[in-house]
């Protein structure tokens, strides 16, 4: 990465500005001697912000009342909108009226919404009361009487006229059963009355019921009333939810002319970086040096009048990061992009853990037929959907994660399980084949496998002690690269080396121990060396060796792989034999057999699967990483046209 000015005449600056815009080789950062508040009027972005969230209104908005759902791939990879790139940067597209629009017809949808939810309320109290022989319009208070609508239990309405009777005789009373073991009564006083009765209806926990609004009739009258009003209601939501659709055909437009505000801020807001005077701007930014020559070349086809100079990164600046691997470990990206880019001055990882990866996946899937199935949709997914790189990317880190699964799968003897074992004679051909492929049989001898799984745990902890080394040694921290990496790398691959020697060459054996004693003195000598007293210093050399302890639980991790690609060997025996279970009854019995083969399939490669990745990339991130690695980078963002829905066209 380098950093790169570029100083221009004022009469190339909109021309300067599309051409990088168009390469999307540059990331513009502001210059120190510029001031935000010296910012020109045409280049405050608030219109654009303000437009980019109408549009963005407008899209929800009409999303909401789509009538054609999409189906489940086009939710994550929509359909990209074709257009010429010319024509992209001249769309002009009004969307101020169809914002007008939505939001109109949105507050009649608040309007509608707020007038159902009471008109339902009122039905539902109505609906309480239905079969009572009142007129609602006389429950109130006039000049001389007040009457009530009361509701109680079933229990409280033959007393309830006896405690009436106790207060006065100006009253009458009329009693309704009611549903669910309620009574209700409706009670007229006089108002002398009024005080002691409601005392009264309190301590005996009646409720006067309170009309929500005045109506008119019996409930039932009020009923139909009310259901009138709520069907006109609904007609007017229908038509504006017609109304609503129509818009739908505006989706394309609206989406591209998000698209182009969209590009328009990124614009703003680079050209708000730059530095300028009456008669020149000066671009400043980070570029990967290999396009340096490239931006020269294509200045050179808008004029002269224009200096590039470059240099490399000071200490203490703050470098975006650009990951640049090979054709087949830049698939992996997507791994180190999950944890967090690293620093400018740390190592990419990307090509270690694309190894890694590879190997873990293909171990915890561990069949070949479910490789072959992985594969295929990673490779073919990508030219069948449209997707962006990373997503691309990503499907073919996938692929070749069923490439390993293959591999493994054949070396162990996995296909579809033990399906292989059950072909039919005139395809006893692929039996005999897979029979010498495999060199390891997990199910009947589990036990090379599980070696497999710890010797490919103690390559990945020694790749990453040596990682840790070549990273302290070029930043020259010589003592702390040697004695805290290299020590602890020899120390583990002596300890590997002894355990070698007693289980196949037992001639090693005493040249193994002295290997572990001599590196173990070394890191007795060497841990403790920040203490300045002689016997503090031992003592804490020799705790240090207690870390071989974690050493060891992080080589345990990795017996993971051998478990789950058993796991997925013994889910697709299982299937095969429940399938054959179901399939022997007769007439559809094959029609069953499929339909559970199937399914269990497709349920297996789903599980294992997913447990293939989350696994493989935690040992990366856990085990791995922790070893050397430090994120905190941030991503290379040039000036580019950031499309979420157009994709551009040849002119």
């Amino acid at each position: 990465m380098k950093k790169v000015d570029i100083l221009i005449h004022r009469s190339l600056h909109d021309e300067t500005f599309d051409l990088l815009q168009d390469m999307g080789v540059l990331q513009i950062t502001s210059h120190q001697d510029f001031k935000n508040e010296d910012l020109p009027e045409e280049l405050h972005s608030e219109d654009i912000e303000r437009n980019i969230n109408e549009v963005r209104y407008c899209l929800d908005f009409i999303n909401k009342y789509r009538t054609e759902k999409q189906s489940f791939l086009e939710s994550f990879f929509p359909t990209p909108i074709p257009i010429k790139k010319s024509e992209f940067l001249n769309k002009v597209f009004n969307h101020n009226q169809i914002y007008k629009n939505c939001q109109s017809i949105e507050e009649q949808f608040n309007t509608i919404r707020a007038s159902m939810n009471r008109l339902n309320a009122q039905l539902e109290f109505l609906n309480r009361i239905e079969n009572l022989p009142i007129a609602l319009e006389d429950i109130g208070t006039t000049r001389y009487v007040k009457s009530y609508l009361l509701e109680m239990n079933e229990t409280q309405c033959p007393s309830l006229q006896n405690r009436l009777e106790k207060i006065g005789k100006e009253y009458s009373l009329q009693k309704f059963p009611g549903k669910e073991k309620k009574c209700f009564a409706f009670l007229i006083i006089h108002q002398d009355l009024i005080e002691p009765v409601e005392v009264m209806l309190t301590e005996e926990s009646i409720s006067i019921l309170s009309l929500p609004q005045a109506f008119e009739g019996t409930p039932k009258e009020a009923i139909q009333s009310v259901k009138k009003k709520i069907q006109r209601l609904e007609k007017e939501r229908a038509h504006a939810e017609k109304e609503a659709t129509s818009l739908l055909k505006y989706e394309s437009e609206l989406k591209i002319t998000l698209d182009y505000y969209a590009t328009e801020l990124e614009r703003r807001n680079s050209e708000a970086q730059i530095f300028k005077t009456h008669d020149v701007s000066l671009i400043t930014g980070w570029a990967i040096e290999e396009t340096i020559p490239v931006i020269e070349e294509r200045m050179k086809s808008i004029g002269k009048e224009w200096v590039i100079s470059q240099r490399d990164p000071e200490p203490g600046e703050d470098v975006p990061i650009a990951l640049e691997n090979g054709p087949w470990s830049r698939n992996f990206d997507v791994l180190t992009n999950l944890y967090g880019l690293p620093n400018y001055t740390e190592i990419d990882p990307t090509p270690f853990v694309a190894i890694f990866f590879f190997t873990y996946f293909g171990i915890c899937l561990g069949d070949a037929i479910y490789g072959l199935i992985v594969a295929l949709i990673g490779f073919m997914a990508p030219y069948f959907i449209q997707m962006p790189d990373s997503s691309k990317r990503f499907f073919r880190m996938l692929a070749w994660g069923g490439i390993a699964s293959m591999i493994f799968g054949a070396l162990t003897g996995s296909w579809m399980g033990d399906t292989f074992d059950y072909l039919p004679s005139f395809l006893g051909f692929m039996t005999t084949l897979k029979n010498k492929l495999m060199i390891i049989n997990p199910i009947n001898n589990p036990l090379p496998m599980i070696i497999v799984s710890i010797v490919i745990g103690i390559i990945q902890v020694l790749v990453g002690l040596l990682i840790a080394f070549a990273k302290e040694w070029k930043r020259k921290n010589y003592r702390d690269a040697i004695y805290d990496k290299l020590s602890w790398f020899f120390f583990i691959l002596s300890i590997v080396i002894y355990i070698i020697a007693m289980a196949m060459i037992p001639s090693l054996k005493t040249f193994g121990l002295w290997l572990v004693i001599a590196t173990a003195l070394f890191l007795v000598g060497t841990q403790g060396r920040s203490k300045k007293n002689i016997i503090l210093r031992i003592f804490s050399g020799l705790y240090s060796l207690y870390g071989i302890t974690s050493y060891l639980g992080d080589v345990l991790s990795y017996s993971r792989l051998f478990a789950l690609g058993l796991t997925t060997t013994i889910i697709a025996m299982l299937g095969r034999t429940i399938a054959g279970l179901f399939g022997s009854s007769p007439y559809f019995g094959w029609i069953i057999w499929i339909i559970i083969f199937v399914g269990f399939t497709v349920f297996n490669i789903l599980m294992s699967g997913l447990g293939a990745f989350v696994h493989s990339a935690r040992l990366n991130y856990v085990e791995f990483f922790t070893k050397f690695y430090e994120n905190g980078g941030k991503a290379f963002q040039p000036l580019q046209y950031k499309t979420k829905y157009v994709k551009f066209t040849e002119e």
